[in-house]
């Protein structure tokens, strides 16, 4: 797997444990998760919408082990493909403590109207795409034709 470009530290002191126990639920990594998203953004240099916004249109998740809600969260991402109007990003949840990996996920994204609820690739989406070069020159992009050429 290719090396993750970004990586965030958080806390986990006043999150919400699991059904009493010392750890943490796993909604809470989700959560931070797109947290790292936000940071990430601002990070790279991703451009911000108002109108059309970015919208996660599914998650995987593979969890490996509990982590307690006194330690905190080292999450690493990276995008892994960008395709007109959608963005792939693989994250790992790591535990602070020792290192070791809590969960995984996989992110879809798709660019939403926020007016109509319809995709659209926003209008300035080579600048996105440039600002996630930038950041990560490795990353996958496939042009128009190339995504069609994939989709079923």
């Amino acid at each position: 797997m290719p090396e993750f470009r970004f990586e965030g530290r958080y806390p986990l002191r006043h999150t919400d444990a699991f059904g009493g126990t010392p750890f943490v639920h796993g909604g809470v990594l989700l959560a931070l998760t797109e947290i790292a998203l936000d940071a990430y953004d601002r990070e790279a240099g991703v451009p911000s919408h108002r109108e059309v916004l970015r919208f996660q249109a599914s998650s995987e998740v593979r969890y490996l082990s509990p982590l307690r809600w006194d330690d905190a969260a080292i999450v690493r991402l990276r995008c892994a493909e960008v395709r007109p109007g959608r963005l792939r990003f693989e994250c790992e949840v790591a535990a602070a403590s020792d290192g070791r990996a809590v969960a995984r996920f996989t992110h879809r994204y798709v660019y939403v109207n926020a007016q109509n609820g319809r995709p659209e690739t926003p209008a300035d989406w080579q600048a996105i795409v440039r600002a996630i070069r930038s950041f990560e020159p490795a990353v996958e992009v496939l042009d128009e034709d190339a995504a069609r050429a994939q989709r079923p």
